[in-house]
């Protein structure tokens, strides 16, 4: 089964519906194939430590329906009402994939599964050991600061309550109903923010599984570079509300941006609510991330990066899997911005490596093709997507690229004649967004030679009902049917990128693609 957004009441509030999974659409799959590679693909899984007090939700405000601004700013994506239930997410998302042992279109046994990046959401210590006890099947306590409440913007703090943020255990004596539940219909869910912090264990992914480095593992929410001051911050017992004086929100705005180089507002005299400090929230560097896979107990090994990563920083390996070998890039920026390029070495590397094999090859990034533009650097060239297409059209072996980062689905072609020369570029919807949805990936050849690639969507194990908040499956439930009602994006309320955007068309979610044999 799947699930729908049913009709909307007279707040615009929706209930999700159970529906029958989609046929697939486009080429015939074969009904006899030899396996190339069969993964599991997750991305942006966004885990989130939503109690930190370095996150700017307050920016988000401005890109809401009732801000005078909303057309000019378009989306932020600083603040979710649902941030704090990413973790469960995961788990409900485990356990669906653990279900499936098979490709469903070709019966073959599958290989593994690979996370397209962006597996944290502040690229913090604590988010990275939530994700990985997450998919390695550990005891997992998804909390930070103090031990006895919450200390994020939802919390029930009289003195610093904000209409503007979802309070699940409703209105504080004294206070006025917030937006999300008096304007918008969002519920009250008494105890949430306690059950949401409750240590569990993780089932775990029985397959192995690929890490790929994204723009928020690396930067602080996917877009600043860390320096000294924002890493003490991250640490801190401040959460900032507000601007200082001495920047404006078009400056702050200019400064975060999607090309390098980007920056945080500055502490100053900006308004804050002191919050226990948490040294967990630390911020890892690049050799530090890979450091963290190494000492994982799944397999394989690192997940992909070795001890080379850790001392190079490079985070981009290649492995054979399967018949194919998997080139998984670093697309991140380092010097800011949150979209993607590749730093010149990188691009070297990749081209010896497609050079290097007869076998298919399959790429894997968090930025598509489309997204690799950030081509800001103050020492080095970065290399983007005129350079980059051309060279891999070269390469008639380059069959598939796996991405995320816009956390929907979408497929495309690469290249001139579709299924003739060329590849196929496959992105996957994220964790954290509607409709919060992973994929199967089935590549094998047919006995007339074609090489085929069936994609099947994949719902997590939450239930359409979520009034069951007991669990970490029946939170992850209650956390689709906050994405599927995101103010933000409602289309009577004239969202740009509405919720059937990240579902992506028919031909885009559970279909069969097909590449001529050369």
């Amino acid at each position: 089964m799947s699930f729908k957004r049913g009709l909307p009441n007279a707040h615009g509030w929706r209930d999700l519906e159970e529906v029958a999974n989609a046929a697939h659409i486009g080429a015939e799959f074969p009904s006899h194939s030899q396996p190339l590679l069969l993964l599991h693909h997750l991305s942006d899984l966004h885990v989130c430590d939503a109690q930190s007090p370095l996150r700017p939700e307050y920016l988000d405000r401005w890109a809401d329906p009732t801000s005078p601004i909303r057309d000019v700013v378009g989306t932020i994506g600083t603040y979710r009402p649902h941030s704090m239930l990413t973790p469960h997410v995961v788990e409900a998302m485990v356990t669906s994939l653990n279900r499936i042992e098979k490709g469903p279109l070709s019966g073959h046994s599958m290989h593994g599964a690979i996370v397209t990046g962006d597996t944290t959401d502040n690229a913090q210590e604590n988010e990275v050991s939530w994700y990985l006890a997450l998919l390695d099947g550990l005891e997992v306590r998804p909390d930070s600061g103090a031990i006895d409440r919450y200390e994020g913007v939802s919390d029930d703090g009289v003195d610093h309550y904000d209409v503007k943020y979802w309070h699940p255990h409703g209105t504080p004596a004294g206070c006025e109903d917030d937006e999300p539940r008096a304007l918008y219909g969002y519920p009250v869910i008494p105890k949430l923010l306690d059950l949401c912090r409750a240590p569990f264990t993780a089932t775990g992914l029985n397959l192995p599984w690929y890490a790929v480095h994204g723009n928020h593992d690396a930067l602080i929410q996917g877009t600043v570079t860390a320096n000294e001051s924002i890493k003490q911050e991250m640490m801190g017992n401040r959460r900032y509300e507000g601007l200082p004086s001495t920047l404006s929100l078009t400056d702050t705005l200019a400064a975060f941006n999607e090309i390098g180089p980007a920056d945080f507002p500055t502490e100053s005299d900006a308004p804050f609510v002191e919050v226990t400090p948490d040294i967990q929230r630390r911020a890892l560097d690049r050799g530090n991330y890979a450091a963290r896979h190494l000492e994982s107990p799944g397999k394989p090994e690192g997940h992909g990066f070795s001890k080379s990563n850790v001392e190079s920083k490079t985070m981009y390996y290649s492995t054979d899997i399967g018949a194919v070998r998997l080139i998984v890039l670093d697309s991140v920026n380092q010097f800011g911005g949150w979209q993607g390029s590749l730093d010149k070495k990188q691009f070297v590397w990749l081209e010896e490596q497609i050079k290097s094999t007869q076998l298919p090859i399959v790429l894997a990034s968090h930025h598509p093709l489309s997204k690799m533009f950030n081509d800001y650097s103050p020492d080095q060239l970065r290399v983007c997507i005129e350079e980059i297409t051309e060279m891999l059209l070269r390469y008639p072996q380059v069959i598939l690229w796996l991405a995320g980062h816009e956390h929907r689905h979408h497929v495309e072609w690469i290249g001139s004649e579709v299924g003739v020369k060329g590849f196929w570029q496959v992105e996957t919807a994220s964790h954290i967004d509607w409709p919060q949805q992973s994929r199967t990936v089935e590549v094998v050849r047919g006995e007339d030679g074609n090489i085929y690639i069936g994609l099947t969507v994949i719902d997590h194990a939450g239930p359409a009902r979520y009034e069951e908040t007991q669990t970490p499956i029946g939170i992850a439930a209650l956390s689709r049917t906050l994405s599927a009602n995101v103010w933000q994006k409602r289309e009577e309320l004239g969202s740009k990128h509405p919720f059937e955007w990240a579902e992506g068309s028919v031909d885009e979610r559970n279909v069969v693609l097909k590449i001529q044999k050369n």
